[in-house]
């Protein structure tokens, strides 16, 4: 493979794995405003992501500002 299609390849990798992770962070934004209460294992069944890839999209919500874990890890819910 030339160096311009590699180059055009990793480009387009990184485009659909945007798009994807704003499908997912969607997906999670969605689950938690229809129920606050949700587990990442539940956010797991909803988003079809590992575990840790649901604790990395939540990181980012919660580092922009999009959501904020309210209690404990066992009693608290999400706020959007």
């Amino acid at each position: 493979m030339e160096e311009s299609d590699q180059k055009s390849d990793q480009k387009s990798n990184q485009k659909s794995n945007q798009k994807s992770n704003q499908k997912s962070d969607q997906k999670i934004l969605s689950a938690l405003r229809h129920n606050p209460f949700m587990t990442i294992r539940e956010l797991q069944g909803v988003t079809g992501l590992s575990e840790s890839g649901v604790k990395k999209i939540i990181r980012q919500l919660k580092g922009e500002g999009l959501i904020r874990r309210v209690g404990g890890d066992k009693g608290g819910h999400w706020e959007i």
